[in-house]
C-alpha cells in the first residue's frame, strides 16, 4: 500500500509548497517544492526494508537487488536536490559551465523535477512479486486499463482542485505564524511546536478525503450505468404499472426460447397488429402463460396476494385461447394505458418482485441458454446454529403469542390476513392438509414415524365455527420461518423455486418431455448441499441440549425438499489410537437408525475419513470444504442461511450459468456475481444495515466491476468455477484469525492466479442483515478485524505488488483502505480538537497564533465538511432514485435524518476503525457469532458500557475535556456543532438504539446500582468486576510487536508539542538558572502518585509478604491519585497567564503515561527484577482508569435517568426504532389475573384487529382452544380484506363488496 500513500503524500506536499498565481510559470520560484522529492526515496526505503524484513528467507540476491533499486533511480532525487540547496544557500556553480547563477539555479530545478517525475513514475509502477524468477508463477490477469485510469484521474483531478481549500488554508496559516514569529528567530521551538500541532489534523483530513471523493466517483459511475442497464424509463413506468405489455414477447423470445411464428397473419387494423397477442403465436401465448401463471401462484403461496389478486393477475385455464381474443390480465393489457397503475397488487413486495422481472427481461447482453444445455449447479449452504424452522414455543407460551409472532402480525399484517385466508380456501376446497409429509415405507417403520411426529410437535387443532386445516400449527410455524432469518426460508426458496422454475422451462422448450424426464434433468442439473456441521450431534442429548427439535427440523427439510437437497455434515468416534473424523453424506432415502444413547436419525449414504481433526478455522470455511467433496457439476454457488431465491429470479438461472461459457485470454470467469434485494428492514437499525447492503450490492459492486475491475469474492450469491476453486484449495480459506474474513481470499487468490470475475444484475436472491444494534455493530467489527489480518497477509502483499496502480486504488479503498480511512477520519476529529485547545491556550501567552488555528478550522468545518460527509450517502440516494424515483429517494434522506442515521453512522466509523487499528497492532481477531433475530429485548447499561466504554465513550469523554478548553477562542460554529455531535455519537448512541432504554426510572436506577456494584467489585470475571474488564483490556498489548509498542504514538507526539509549548512559555533560560524544584514541575509529567505507588508496592512486598491489603481498593486508590496530584500541583510556581497551558500538559502527559503503564504492566520488561515497577505501573493505570469510567458512568446514567422521567418518551422511543408499539410484558399480578379469568371462562375479544397490544383474548370460552387457531381464527373469520387493487372502484371482490373508508372491502 505504499503506493497509495506516497501518491496522496506527494500532492499534499505540492500543494502546501507549489507558488501561486502568476509567480507560478516561473521555474525559479518553484525552489520552494523541490523538497516534496524527498518524500519518493522515503516511502521507496520503507518498502524496501519493510519487504527484507517481512520475508527473511528471501535470498541475498533479493537483499542486493533490492538495495540496488534503492540507490538507482529512488535515491536520485536527494542527489539532485543538495544541488538545489548548494545552489540556493552556499551559490555554489561549477566552472565548467557558462551560464549565469541564475541560470544554473533554472538548469538544476528543471533536472531535479525530471528526475523526480521519472522515480515517481518507476515508484509507482507495478513491482514483481516473484523475486526467484520461477516459471510457474502465476500472475494477474493482464487486460484493458482504460477504465480505471480515467475513473482515478477525474476522481484525483476533483479531490485535488477541492482539497486545495483545506491545504490553502493550511498554508496560509502555517506562513502567518512564520512571520508571527519573525522567521523563526524570534522562538523557533514555539514555531515548531506550533506548526505541528496545525499540520497533522490536515494532513490527516487530506489522506481521509479521498474516500470521499471515490465514493462521489462511484455515486455518478454506477448511476450512469444503472441507468443503462435498468432501463432508465421504462424502470420509472415498470414502478407505476406501466409497460408490462412488453413482457410477453421479451419473456417468450428472450428467456423461453420460443420461436417466433413468421406465418401470424397481417391486419390491416392498427389496433389489432399493435396488440402483444396478434404478435405472438397460440403456442408462444401458451408458454408464456404458464411461466406467468406460476410466477402469480409463487406469490400466492408467499402470501403476498389474496385470493382476488390472484385471480386478477392469472390468465386461467385456456387462458392462452382467450388471450388469443384479447382477453388478457389487466396488468398485461395495453389497451387500459389510464388505469393500468391499479392492476398492480397492494402489497409492496409483490409490486416489487413484478417491477423486477421487467426489469431483468430487457437487460442486455442476455444469454441464450436452455435448461438441457445450461452447466449443472450445486448451491453450497453453511450452516452451524442459526434457527432452522420456528417450533410452537417460539410462538406461543403459556396460552398468549410471543412477542415475535405479535411483531410480525403487525409488520406483516396484509400478508397474515392472506395465510388467513389461504387456510379457510384449503379447507374449502377440500384439499388434503396431512398431518405429515409421507415417509417412505421402505425405510421407516410405524415407529419411526410416530416419533418423527413428535419430534415435528404437530398437535390436532379443532375446527368449529370458522373450518381451519388441521395442520394449522406447522402452517403458521412455516409463515413466521419464512419472514424470519431461518434456514427453512433459504432451503425453501432455493429448492422449490429453483426446480419450480427450471420445471416451467422445461415444459415450454421441451412440451413432449414427461414429469419424470423433466424431473430426470433438474436433478442432474441441481444439487443442493446443506452442509450442517452439527447434525452428528443433534442426535447426542449429552452434547446438545435442544437436539430433539433440531432433529425433527432437519426432518422436515428433508422430507419436504428432499428431491435436490443433500445434508453434509462432520461425524466423530472414537478409535483405539484417539478420535476419527469423517465427513458425511445424507439424503431423504437414507435409513433412519437410533444408536444407544442416542436419537433416531439419518445413517449416512458416504462416509469418508478426513486426516484429523478438520475445524482449523473459525468454522464456516472448513464446514464448506469438508461438504465440496459431495458437490456434483462444474459450478458452485454460495447461498448463506440467511437468504432466498424468488421463481421469477429463478427462471433467469440458465442465462446465469452461461455466462460461464464466456472467456477472456482463454480463461472462463472463476466468480460470478449478482446483486441482492435485502429483505430485513425490519425496525430502524435493520433499514439502516439493509441500506447500507443495497447500496454495496448494487451500486458500489456495479462499479467494481466496470470501471474499476477491482471486484473480487464476498461470499454469497456468488457462483464460482468449481475447478478454479479447487485448484486453490477450496472456496475459502480456513486459517483461524488471519483468515477471518474467509470468502474475499476465493477472490484474491483468483486474481493473483490470472483469474477473473464479472457482476451480473437480471439474476438476484433475497438476503438479510443483521437487524439489532449490537448484533450490526458486531458484524461490522467482525469485518473490520477481518480487513485489519488481510492488511498483513502475503495475498494482500502479492496484491499490492502485482495489479496496476489504478486498479489497485479500486481493490485498496474497497477493501482494507475503507477500513484504514475511518481510522483516520477519526483521528482527524481528535487532532482538531486537540489543535483548537493547544491554541486557545496559547492565545493568552502568544498572541495572534490562535488566528492561525480560527483559519484552518474555518475552512473545514464548513461546507467543505457538509460536502464532504454527503458524499457517503450519495451512492444509496442515486441507486434508491434510479430503482424508486426521486421522491422515494428524497423520504429515504429524509427517513433517515429523522432516524438518527447520522449519529449511526459515526458510530459505526469509530467502531470500524477502533477494530480495525487494533487488529493490526494486537492481532487476536476473533470470530463474532452475531445472530440475525429481531432485537426488541432490553440490553442493560453495563453490558453497554462494558461493550462500547473502550471503543467510543473514553474518546467522547476526551473530547468533552478539548472543546470546553477550546470555548475560550471564538473558533466557528460548524467545528462546535461537529464536534459536538461526534461527542454525542459516540457516548449516547447506544443507549438510544437500544429498544426499551427509557421504559422505567426505576429500571434506570435498577441499572446503575448494578453498574455501581461492578465497578467496585474487586473479584470476578469481566461482566462481574470492572478489575477484570480493566485488566484484559491492557492483556491485548501482551500480542503486541515490539517495535509496534516503540513507534512513537499520536500521543507522545502530542507530548513533545505541549512539553515544547509549556518550556517556551515559561521561560527556560530562566527555569536553567534559577533551578528551583517547583518551576520543573511545570513541564515535568505528573510522578508524585507513580512514586507513591512504587513506594507503597514496595513497602507491602516487605512488610505483607506479598499479601494482599484488605483497604487498598481502587475507589481509595483513585481518590488517593486525585488528592496526591493536587497537591502535587498546588506545590508548583506559575507564571501569570501559563497555568491553564500547564495543567493541559500534565494531562496530555499522563494519558500518554496511561498507555505507557499499561504496556509495563502486561510486557513486564526486564523480568522479576523490575516487578515492583509492574505492579506499580499497573496499579497507577488502574487508578485513574477508575476515576475516568465513574465519572463516564455517572455522566451516561445520569442521561438515561433524565430521560425516563419526560413523560412519553418511551412510547416516542419504541415508535422510533420500530414504528409500533411494543406491548408491555405483564407483571406477576397482571398474569395471576388473566390466569383466573381464564379458568372462570371469561374473554376479552376486544382486539378486532389483531394489534400487538393483544395478549388475553385466545381462550375460544371453554378453556380448552387452543391458543393457536383461536389467534388465526381472529383473522380467517372475518369477511374483511384487504383491498387488491389501488383505486376508488373495487377490481371484482368476491362479494361485490364495497370500498369502505379504511380502504378495505366490507361486506355487503
Amino acid at each position: 500500500s505504499y503506493r497509495v500513500f506516497l501518491l496522496q503524500t506527494f500532492i499534499l506536499g505540492m500543494l502546501l509548497t507549489y507558488p501561486q498565481g502568476s509567480s507560478m510559470w516561473k521555474i525559479d520560484n518553484w525552489e520552494g517544492a523541490a523538497p516534496v522529492a524527498l518524500l519518493i526515496p522515503f516511502w521507496m526505503a520503507i518498502y524496501e526494508f519493510g519487504y527484507l524484513f517481512l520475508t527473511p528467507a528471501t535470498r541475498c540476491s533479493r537483499w542486493f537487488r533490492g538495495i540496488l533499486k534503492l540507490l538507482v533511480p529512488y535515491s536520485l532525487p536527494i542527489a539532485t536536490y543538495v544541488l538545489v540547496f548548494l545552489s540556493l544557500q552556499t551559490d555554489f556553480k561549477p566552472n565548467i559551465f557558462s551560464v549565469s547563477l541564475s541560470g544554473w539555479r533554472n538548469i538544476v530545478l528543471i533536472v531535479h523535477y525530471a528526475v523526480t517525475l521519472i522515480a515517481l513514475i518507476a515508484a509507482l509502477g507495478q513491482q514483481s512479486s516473484n523475486p526467484s524468477a520461477w516459471g510457474f508463477y502465476p500472475g494477474a490477469l493482464k487486460g484493458s486499463e482504460f477504465g480505471p485510469w480515467c475513473f482515478w484521474f477525474v476522481v484525483l483531478l476533483l479531490g485535488t482542485l477541492c482539497s486545495s481549500i483545506l491545504v490553502s488554508a493550511c498554508r496560509d496559516a502555517l506562513n502567518g505564524l512564520w512571520e508571527l514569529h519573525g522567521g523563526g528567530e524570534s522562538g523557533p521551538v514555539m514555531l515548531w511546536a506550533e506548526n505541528i500541532v496545525l499540520f497533522v489534523p490536515t494532513g490527516l483530513c487530506f489522506l481521509a478525503s479521498l474516500l470521499f471523493f471515490t465514493n462521489l466517483g462511484i455515486a455518478f459511475t454506477g448511476a450512469i450505468l444503472g441507468v443503462y442497464r435498468l432501463g432508465g424509463f421504462k424502470l420509472w413506468c415498470y414502478r407505476r404499472g406501466l409497460g408490462f405489455s412488453r413482457l410477453p414477447r421479451a419473456v417468450s423470445s428472450r428467456l423461453l426460447r420460443q420461436k417466433k411464428d413468421s406465418q401470424h397473419p397481417r391486419e390491416d387494423s392498427w389496433r389489432k397488429v399493435s396488440t402483444w397477442w396478434d404478435r405472438m403465436s397460440l403456442e408462444e401465448i401458451k408458454a408464456f402463460a404458464t411461466v406467468w401463471d406460476e410466477m402469480v401462484g409463487d406469490l400466492r403461496a408467499g402470501d403476498l396476494i389474496n385470493d382476488e389478486q390472484e385471480s386478477s393477475l392469472k390468465f386461467g385455464p385456456d387462458g392462452a385461447i382467450r388471450a388469443k381474443s384479447g382477453q388478457v390480465p389487466r396488468l398485461l393489457d395495453p389497451r387500459d394505458v389510464f388505469r393500468i397503475s391499479n392492476a398492480l397488487p397492494y402489497n409492496k413486495e409483490a409490486r416489487r418482485r413484478l417491477v423486477a422481472l421487467a426489469r431483468s427481461i430487457q437487460m442486455r447482453p442476455l444469454p441464450k441458454a436452455k435448461v438441457r444445455t445450461m452447466p449443472s449447479l450445486t448451491v453450497l449452504i453453511p450452516h452451524y446454529a442459526e434457527d432452522i424452522l420456528f417450533q410452537r414455543e417460539n410462538l406461543f407460551q403459556q396460552g398468549a403469542p410471543q412477542e415475535l409472532l405479535r411483531f410480525l402480525v403487525k409488520y406483516y399484517r396484509i400478508d397474515f390476513q392472506n395465510f388467513s385466508q389461504r387456510c379457510v380456501r384449503a379447507v374449502a376446497n377440500g384439499e388434503a392438509t396431512p398431518a405429515m409429509p409421507r415417509i417412505s415405507s421402505t425405510h421407516t417403520t410405524n415407529s419411526q414415524r410416530s416419533n418423527f411426529r413428535s419430534y415435528l410437535g404437530y398437535r390436532p387443532t379443532p375446527t368449529n365455527d370458522v373450518a381451519l386445516p388441521a395442520d394449522l400449527e406447522k402452517r403458521l410455524c412455516e409463515w413466521a420461518s419464512l419472514r424470519m432469518q431461518t434456514l427453512w426460508r433459504t432451503i425453501q426458496g432455493v429448492s422449490e423455486s429453483y426446480t419450480t422454475a427450471l420445471d416451467s422451462l422445461l415444459r415450454v422448450q421441451e412440451p413432449d418431455l414427461g414429469g419424470d424426464a423433466r424431473e430426470n434433468i433438474i436433478s442432474e442439473k441441481l444439487q443442493v448441499l446443506l452442509a450442517m456441521q452439527r447434525y452428528g450431534l443433534f442426535s447426542d442429548p449429552s452434547r446438545v441440549k435442544d437436539g430433539h427439535a433440531l432433529l425433527a427440523a432437519t426432518e422436515a427439510l428433508l422430507l419436504s425438499f428432499g428431491q435436490c437437497l443433500k445434508i453434509a455434515y462432520i461425524d466423530e468416534e472414537d478409535g483405539p489410537e484417539g478420535k476419527r473424523y469423517f465427513s458425511c453424506l445424507i439424503d431423504n432415502t437414507c435409513k433412519i437408525v437410533q444408536m444407544p444413547g442416542r436419537l433416531p436419525a439419518r445413517q449416512p449414504l458416504y462416509r469418508i475419513e478426513l486426516p484429523g481433526f478438520p475445524i482449523l478455522g473459525h468454522g464456516k470455511s472448513d464446514n464448506q470444504n469438508c461438504a465440496v467433496i459431495f458437490s456434483r457439476g462444474e459450478v458452485l454457488q454460495m447461498i448463506d442461511c440467511n437468504q432466498e431465491a424468488y421463481f421469477e429470479s429463478s427462471l433467469f438461472l440458465p442465462s446465469a450459468l452461461q455466462e460461464f461459457g464466456t472467456t477472456q485470454d482463454g480463461r472462463r470467469p472463476g466468480i460470478l456475481g449478482f446483486r441482492e434485494h435485502i429483505f430485513s428492514d425490519i425496525g430502524l437499525v435493520g433499514r439502516l444495515a439493509a441500506d447500507s447492503e443495497f447500496a454495496f450490492g448494487t451500486v458500489i459492486q456495479r462499479t467494481m466491476d466496470w470501471p474499476l475491475r477491482a471486484r473480487l469474492h464476498y461470499g454469497h450469491p456468488d457462483m464460482m468455477c468449481k475447478l478454479q476453486a479447487m485448484q486453490q484449495g477450496g472456496v475459502s480459506k480456513g486459517t483461524k484469525g488471519l483468515n477471518l474474513s474467509e470468502d474475499v481470499f476465493a477472490g484474491i487468490d483468483l486474481v493473483l492466479r490470472g483469474g477473473w470475475t464479472t457482476y451480473k444484475e437480471y439474476f438476484y436472491v433475497g438476503k438479510g442483515r443483521d437487524m439489532g444494534f449490537m448484533s450490526v455493530l458486531s458484524f461490522f467489527a467482525k469485518v473490520s478485524m477481518g480487513n485489519g489480518e488481510q492488511a498483513i497477509t502475503r495475498q494482500w502483499l502479492r496484491l499490492g505488488l502485482e495489479l496496476s496502480l489504478p486498479r489497485y486504488l479500486g481493490v485498496f479503498h474497497i477493501h482494507i483502505g475503507y477500513y484504514l480511512n475511518q481510522c483516520l477520519i477519526n483521528w482527524a476529529i481528535k487532532a482538531f480538537a486537540f489543535m483548537a485547545a493547544s491554541f486557545a491556550l496559547l492565545s493568552s501567552v502568544d498572541l495572534g497564533a490562535d488566528d492561525a488555528a480560527v483559519g484552518s478550522v474555518a475552512s473545514y468545518f464548513s461546507l467543505f465538511y457538509v460536502l464532504l460527509t454527503a458524499t457517503t450517502l450519495l451512492p444509496l440516494l442515486f441507486e434508491v432514485w434510479i430503482e424508486n424515483g426521486l421522491c422515494a429517494s428524497l423520504r429515504m434522506v429524509a427517513s433517515s435524518s429523522f432516524g438518527l442515521s447520522p449519529i449511526f453512522a459515526a458510530f459505526q466509523s469509530k467502531l470500524m476503525g477502533y477494530y480495525f487499528w487494533c487488529t493490526l497492532h494486537y492481532g487476536g481477531a476473533q470470530y463474532i457469532a452475531t445472530g440475525r433475530g429481531l432485537a426488541t429485548s432490553r440490553e442493560s447499561f453495563l453490558r453497554l458500557f462494558r461493550t462500547f466504554g473502550a471503543t467510543h465513550m473514553h474518546d467522547a469523554f476526551e473530547l468533552i475535556l478539548y472543546l470546553l478548553i477550546s470555548l475560550t477562542t471564538k473558533f466557528n460554529w460548524g467545528f462546535y456543532a461537529v464536534v459536538s455531535f461526534i461527542i454525542v455519537s459516540w457516548m449516547f448512541a447506544p443507549f438510544i438504539f437500544n429498544p426499551r432504554q427509557f421504559d422505567s426510572t426505576a429500571q434506570a436506577v435498577k441499572d446503575t446500582k448494578a453498574w455501581l456494584q461492578w465497578m467496585y467489585k474487586a473479584e470476578g470475571k469481566e461482566d462481574e468486576s470492572w478489575v477484570a474488564w480493566s485488566t484484559q483490556l491492557q492483556s491485548v498489548r501482551k500480542t503486541a510487536h515490539v517495535l509496534v509498542e516503540l513507534t512513537p504514538s499520536g500521543r507522545f507526539l502530542a507530548v513533545v508539542c505541549t512539553t515544547l509549548l509549556a518550556v517556551y512559555n515559561h521561560r527556560f533560560s530562566v527555569m536553567v538558572q534559577d533551578m528551583r524544584w517547583t518551576h520543573w514541575l511545570i513541564v515535568l509529567p505528573p510522578v508524585g502518585y507513580l512514586l507513591l505507588c512504587i513506594a507503597g508496592v514496595f513497602i507491602q512486598r516487605i512488610c505483607c509478604c506479598g499479601g494482599n491489603c484488605s483497604f487498598l481498593t481502587y475507589p481509595f486508590l483513585a481518590a488517593l491519585a486525585i488528592g496526591v496530584t493536587f497537591m502535587e500541583l498546588s506545590a508548583m510556581e506559575f507564571w501569570p497567564g501559563t497555568w491553564r497551558l500547564a495543567l493541559f500538559h500534565k494531562y496530555i502527559c499522563a494519558r500518554w503515561m496511561l498507555e505507557l503503564a499499561d504496556g509495563v504492566a502486561v510486557r513486564q520488561p526486564c523480568g522479576w527484577i523490575s516487578s515492583v515497577v509492574h505492579d506499580a505501573c499497573r496499579i497507577w493505570a488502574l487508578s485513574w482508569r477508575f476515576s475516568r469510567d465513574l465519572a463516564l458512568g455517572l455522566l451516561v446514567s445520569g442521561f438515561c435517568i433524565t430521560f425516563t422521567v419526560l413523560p412519553g418518551t418511551s412510547v416516542l422511543h419504541e415508535f422510533f426504532l420500530f414504528r409500533a408499539h411494543l406491548r408491555r410484558e405483564p407483571t406477576t399480578r397482571k398474569k395471576e389475573e388473566r390466569a383466573r379469568a381464564d379458568s372462570s371462562g371469561s374473554s376479552s375479544a376486544s382486539d378486532e384487529d389483531g394489534s400487538l397490544d393483544s395478549g388475553s383474548d385466545f381462550d375460544g370460552g371453554d378453556g380448552s382452544e387452543d391458543p393457536v387457531y383461536a389467534y388465526v381464527r381472529r383473522f380467517a373469520g372475518r369477511r374483511k380484506w384487504v383491498l387488491p387493487f389501488r383505486g376508488k372502484k373495487s377490481g371484482g371482490g368476491a362479494n361485490g363488496g364495497t370500498l369502505n373508508g379504511g380502504g378495505e372491502f366490507a361486506e355487503p
